[in-house]
């Protein structure tokens, strides 16, 4: 009877402390990214900016993702050539090109929409990309979402991260208002519903580089430039030990939508 009631109020101590720090991560990631929409803003509508996307999550839009076949997917992996960068299932081989198994669909679907509207030519990936999805159809991005999201997540690499890089995605850094990065992309960096991308398991290559992109505005398709003005806020070593720390990270794949 006392064990039943240690673990009873153990389990109800752990709990709220998760609750406690989901509510504390939530507070910090709303409070930092209003402060840096507040800076953004000004110079966003001075320069006149396009909309960094088009795609918007109406009901239209989740469902067509949701119906995404993954069969189907599987086929347009083949034929369109997706798996001579990024792997027969989705985990890639070559590190200068990121795996896609496990990754959230809604994530997959936006970029290759994203490829398609122009919003992410400022690179030559980009560019070719933009070639390879000239003539896919919102159905077929779906379908190749689903494909490979029904995949497991690549392999956690080994590595070790400076401890930096543990506080910044647990805690951001609120000084320089720089939220958590667990908060988006989730505490196992597994992503989060609609399309926060999952981190982990990619290689640090691929992730110091779409940091560096990011930073530089060569990558700008991130709704009210929210990557791009936290990029803005890390040093050169923070965004190496980031990429190190991510690319170390679990193999476990996203919760279903």
């Amino acid at each position: 009877m006392a064990i039943r009631c240690c673990n009873s109020l153990f389990l109800t101590h752990r709990r709220q402390f998760r609750s406690g720090l989901e509510s504390d991560m939530k507070h910090t990631l709303f409070t930092a990214l209003a402060a840096l929409l507040v800076t953004a803003f000004p110079a966003m509508a001075q320069q006149g900016q396009a909309p960094s996307t088009n795609v918007a999550w109406t009901i239209d839009t989740l469902n067509l993702v949701r119906s995404g076949n993954a069969e189907e997917g599987a086929r347009l992996n083949s034929d369109l050539a997706c798996a001579s960068c990024h792997g027969d299932s989705g985990q890639s081989s070559n590190d200068a090109w990121p795996s896609l198994s496990g990754q959230r669909p809604g994530y997959i679907f936006k970029v290759l929409k994203d490829y398609q509207d122009g919003k992410l030519s400022g690179t030559s990936r980009g560019q070719l990309m933009a070639y390879v999805v000239e003539e896919m159809t919102d159905q077929n991005m779906a379908d190749l979402a689903a494909f490979f999201a029904a995949n497991a997540l690549p392999p956690a690499r080994e590595g070790t991260a400076p401890d930096m890089a543990e506080g910044l995605d647990l805690l951001g850094d609120p000084k320089r208002l720089i939220p958590p990065c667990s908060a988006c992309h989730g505490t196992r960096a597994q992503g989060d519903f609609p399309d926060y991308p999952a981190l982990a398991g990619q290689s640090p290559e691929f992730l110091a580089r779409a940091l560096e992109d990011f930073r530089t505005g060569r990558r700008s398709n991130d709704v009210y430039s929210r990557m791009r003005l936290i990029s803005a806020r890390l040093t050169d070593e923070e965004i190496a030990a980031l990429a190190t720390y991510f690319s170390t990270r679990g193999t476990t794949a996203p919760d279903g939508e």
